[in-house]
């Protein structure tokens, strides 16, 4: 998983994490003293770290029309340490930290911890990843479900097919990302979007076969199989490129 797909995943999770009405909010082991009330308490903080390298997301991710802040860490630390030191902060915040069988299973040997503050309405999410060296790369997300506002498929900037489900957008300042399934084969989604993007003045780049271009915009199509004979599909669209406009045809000879 590559640092911009890690937090492109969190970004997604995030955005269909549910926030729990307040008053769940998990209580503290007994051995630790009494939290205070949840108007009280300060703002979670990440636990801290042996950083390696750090990418912050100088952007505001949009998912499902909820705003969210990302991170990517590469941590010394090994990820069974990290996934203990996140869960019992979570805990130790007040949070609701739901049970292991509730948080989703990820593929990969990666662990995913999310926790959520149902008085502020805001969700935390830590993807943990192990590295073969012991270290772990991390992707932390925080999803403010309280300034949620609903996505506007009037805006979308690609049709979907019409048995689409689990649809997901992320907006960013610099990309635009659309996620669905939908139960199609590969062959068929390559066929639906070769005709709908065609029409739409859309031209496949040289060389490719995924990957559709006009004046100053692209568009990746990815697809994989999902679940229950399901296709997983995500499109990425990116404006402001400059792409040159395919060559004119031969010129009219006047005689």
């Amino acid at each position: 998983m590559t640092w911009r797909r890690g937090l492109l995943v969190t970004a997604c999770l995030l955005g269909a994490a549910p926030v729990v009405a307040q008053g769940t909010a998990a209580k503290a082991p007994a051995a630790s003293p009494a939290q205070p009330e949840a108007s009280a308490r300060p703002r979670f903080a990440w636990p801290r770290v042996q950083v390696i390298d750090t990418v912050e997301s100088n952007e505001i991710v949009e998912a499902g029309g909820i705003p969210v802040a990302l991170r990517a860490v590469h941590a010394k630390e090994r990820m069974d340490d990290l996934v203990q030191r996140f869960a019992d902060a979570f805990i130790q915040a007040g949070l609701h930290l739901p049970p292991g069988h509730e948080q989703p299973q990820l593929a990969s040997g990666a662990v995913m911890l999310t926790a959520i503050d149902g008085h502020r309405g805001i969700t935390y999410t830590v993807i943990f990843q192990p590295q073969p060296d012991r270290t772990t790369l991390m992707y932390l997300g925080e999803a403010n479900h309280a300034l949620r506002r609903d996505p506007a498929a009037a805006g979308d900037f690609a049709p979907m097919p019409p048995q689409a489900s689990q649809v997901l957008r992320v907006n960013s300042e610099s990309s635009r990302t659309l996620a669905f399934h939908v139960p199609l084969s590969g062959e068929a989604v390559d066929a639906f979007y070769a005709q709908a993007l065609t029409r739409a003045g859309w031209r496949l780049e040289e060389g490719e076969t995924s990957f559709y271009v006009r004046t100053g915009e692209e568009l990746r199509v990815v697809h994989e199989p999902g679940e229950g004979n399901q296709r997983a599909v995500v499109l990425v669209y990116r404006g402001g490129r400059s792409v040159p406009p395919p060559p004119p045809g031969p010129a009219a000879v006047v005689r």
